[in-house]
């Protein structure tokens, strides 16, 4: 019923909740081609996968408090997973620099979730003899789940 009168608003909370996965499609499919005619769409929803399917602009709300808004291109470019592999793994800490989200280390491997600088990271990887660089972009999911985990 939102949709028959065109509006140039539409606010929705959790759109999908008790649709099947056909229903999903179809909202989905009408919401970002609403979108595309110059509606403007604002809805709530913890499914991550569709806000980052339909979403130009993403808020992320925690306890209340707003802990991250950004276009979801910022956060394409900008958020990267680096996983390092060491003969002998150097101290975290040197990779804790401007830009880095996470720093986890298991064995002789470190992951790294970089919301920036992640050419300072892999540089410092080379200088440490680094054996292995894996450069991923990362999905909203684990950033919602990085900002949820700080505050």
């Amino acid at each position: 019923m939102a949709f028959a009168r065109q509006p140039e608003l539409l606010i929705l909370d959790e759109p999908s909740e008790g649709l099947d996965p056909g229903g999903i499609e179809e909202l989905l499919e009408i919401l970002v081609a609403r979108c595309a005619e110059g509606t403007t769409v604002f809805f709530s929803s913890h499914q991550i996968a569709e806000v980052e399917r339909i979403a130009d602009q993403v808020c992320i709300l925690h306890s209340g408090r707003l802990v991250l808004d950004s276009s979801v291109d910022d956060l394409r470019q900008s958020y990267r997973r680096i996983d390092l592999v060491f003969p002998s793994i150097p101290p975290e800490h040197d990779f804790r620099i401007a830009g880095i989200e996470e720093v986890r280390t298991r064995g002789h491997q470190m992951s790294i979730l970089a919301s920036g600088n992640a050419e300072a990271v892999v540089a410092r990887a080379h200088d440490f003899q680094a054996t292995s660089i894996d450069i991923t972009p990362v999905a909203l999911r684990d950033v919602f789940l990085q900002k949820v985990k700080e505050n």
